[in-house]
């Protein structure tokens, strides 16, 4: 029994002694493979290619702004008759296109005709008068010469002249405003337009004043704008303007600046005329593409040279031109659009900056300038 044991001991301190011979052996080879590569670990890296460019100061920037208006008829009227009376036609209708001097609505007249038949007859019977006058005052001129009739009959004859003559004046006088009434009951088109709105309809007894139609003429539109009172330079009288109306640009003409500012808003109305024939209604929305100036010291960088800094500041690389080591700057953005943005912070003129690839640098890594660009140019 033992010289069994016995026997099946020695194949198990055989295999142990195999497996840590072995163990031993791996180790060995391990370390020394580990030697032959050190020195390799000590090749120095290759500094990262970045592209500069050169940090361009500047006392102020401009930023794009754009200015909204209406579209409004360059001519626009209310249309009323300055006389009460009773409206018995109107002519047109909305959306009617009308002509210069065109009648567009009358009123009852009835009465003024009546009234200047009456002053014709009082007229016809003064002139009868006045004749009458004129006669007896040359018959007693003649008896005066004559010695035969008192100067004093001559007086009066004179007088009851004057007097006939006076009222023959006084009814052609009323009838001549009579006949301006009767010219006040027919409405017509000031200028030639589009009938816009109508207020009234046959029958209605209006005062005078009451708004019975709108006119405008759309021949020449005009958008009216307000602008800014520190922009009005970019836009001159007489300058030619880009205007977007219904996603479409066309040219217009600044006409003037109206010299009054809103008080509200502190704007002033600019109104810039479009082309003639234009199809746009009164209301339409335009723009105009303006710039605004803003006095902060700084310089244009692109989009791509930032990076994430601290305390919510953006960061761009400079690169020391003597060691090609870069440095950290923390700036802060004033505005930006989609390709550059016009930051301030730790920068000096003529400073070159990492344009591109900042995600993988970090301060004082040393890099290699292969190329400059102008994406930080000023603008």
């Amino acid at each position: 029994m033992n010289d069994v044991s016995h026997a099946l001991k020695k194949p198990t301190l055989s295999l142990y002694f195999a497996i840590g011979l072995f163990a031993v052996g791996l180790v060995i080879l391990l370390f020394a493979a580990g030697l032959q590569g050190a020195p390799q670990s000590d090749t120095a890296p290759q500094p990262t290619i970045v592209t500069t460019d050169k940090v361009h100061i500047q006392q102020g920037f401009d930023t794009p702004v754009s200015l909204y208006g209406l579209i409004e008829s360059a001519q626009a009227s209310q249309l009323a008759f300055d006389t009460t009376g009773q409206v018995i036609s109107i002519l047109v209708d909305e959306g009617d296109s009308v002509g210069q001097g065109q009648i567009i609505a009358k009123l009852d007249e009835q009465r003024l005709v009546a009234k200047r038949g009456e002053l014709s007859a009082a007229l016809d019977r003064a002139n009868a008068n006045l004749t009458l006058a004129q006669l007896s005052e040359e018959r007693i001129t003649n008896l005066v010469d004559k010695k035969l009739e008192a100067s004093q009959r001559l007086d009066e004859a004179t007088a009851s002249t004057k007097a006939a003559l006076a009222q023959v004046s006084e009814i052609e006088a009323a009838i001549n405003s009579l006949d301006v009434g009767l010219t006040k009951t027919t409405l017509t088109a000031p200028f030639s337009g589009i009938i816009s709105r109508r207020f009234v309809d046959e029958g209605e007894v209006l005062s005078a004043g009451m708004p019975v139609l709108s006119i405008t003429n759309q021949h020449s539109p005009q958008v009216r704008i307000a602008v800014p009172a520190d922009m009005l330079d970019y836009f001159p009288p007489g300058e030619s303007i880009a205007v977007t109306l219904n996603q479409k640009e066309l040219r217009g003409k600044v006409v003037q600046h109206l010299p009054v500012r809103d008080r509200q808003t502190r704007t002033v109305d600019v109104l810039v005329s479009l082309p003639r024939g234009l199809r746009s209604r009164p209301g339409d929305m335009a723009s105009i593409a303006g710039s605004k100036h803003h006095k902060e010291v700084g310089s244009w960088v692109p989009v791509s040279a930032l990076s994430n800094g601290v305390r919510g500041l953006w960061r761009i690389f400079v690169v020391d031109t003597d060691s090609n080591i870069l440095q950290g700057r923390s700036i802060e953005v004033l505005y930006s659009d989609r390709e550059q943005a016009f930051v301030r912070g730790a920068l000096a003129d003529g400073e070159r900056y990492v344009t591109t690839g900042t995600h993988k640098l970090a301060p004082g890594q040393r890099v290699s300038v292969q190329a400059s660009s102008l994406m930080g140019a000023p603008r």
